[in-house]
């Protein structure tokens, strides 16, 4: 049974390095095609995600897509649990986004290349604050921009609390809240571990956006806040019994 694990494990690397051969392949054909408007390398990313998720045999849900549909002036703002995040949100979000980061997170593998051309980064060795950056992207990004408001992956599985300066200029900028809650991401691959732990469950919850204009830039970071600790704390006991 160990040798038999052993080598699915190796089978699924070789895959893995296969498809990253074959993304970084394609990502350079279509920014050569689509310099511009990276729809082309947006469609590439979405497609390597499900399939990077497929060769780890992740099972996905998505719940509440109908409040990514007919929605505009909008950022997203999701919990954060684990590098798996990106992939997941990457792969199954309705719609394209500018993930807002750190420039220390280009260093990871595939997605870091993702990141460095399609990214919003924040690179405090250049004298650059989140607050500048977030602002200067919030007029000017071609897709929503979602952020991670606890600003790091958590160390524990916990939710941790939000530092609300980037989501405050973005309701200061009468953009709309939605907010998004990850589920199994944690436990798929957590902070200090060495190695993805595969066929684990993925679940992702969009709920109702949240507009500042209806209730001010203050309480609509309360009530992101809120709802995604609310939603995450009832939903994990839920979803760890059916894991």
């Amino acid at each position: 049974m160990r040798i038999a694990d052993e080598f699915r494990r190796l089978w699924q690397g070789v895959r893995l390095f296969a498809l990253i051969s074959w993304f970084h392949g394609f990502k350079i054909a279509g920014n050569i095609i689509d310099r511009r408007g990276g729809v082309i390398e947006q469609r590439i990313a979405r497609l390597m995600s499900r399939r990077i998720l497929a060769v780890l045999d992740m099972h996905v849900t998505v719940e509440g897509q109908e409040h990514a549909k007919c929605i505009e002036n909008y950022a997203v703002a999701s919990n954060h649990l684990s590098y798996l995040d990106w992939v997941l949100i990457l792969a199954e979000f309705p719609n394209s986004v500018s993930f807002i980061a750190k420039r220390a997170v280009t260093l990871m593998p595939v997605f870091g290349s993702y990141l460095r051309n399609r990214g919003v980064l924040i690179d405090r060795r250049k004298g650059q604050t989140a607050r500048s950056v977030i602002r200067e992207a919030a007029g000017s990004s071609p897709w929503p921009l979602l952020i991670f408001p606890e600003g790091t992956r958590s160390p524990d599985g916990n939710l941790q609390p939000f530092r609300r300066a980037g989501i405050r200029i973005l309701t200061d900028q009468g953009l709309k809240l939605l907010p998004v809650v990850l589920l199994g991401t944690y436990e798929g691959l957590s902070r200090e571990a060495r190695c993805i732990r595969t066929g684990q469950r993925l679940h992702m919850i969009i709920l109702p956006p949240i507009d500042p204009k209806e209730m001010g830039s203050v309480a609509a970071c309360d009530e992101l806040e809120r709802v995604i600790n609310e939603t995450y704390d009832a939903r994990r006991a839920e979803f760890e019994r059916k894991s």
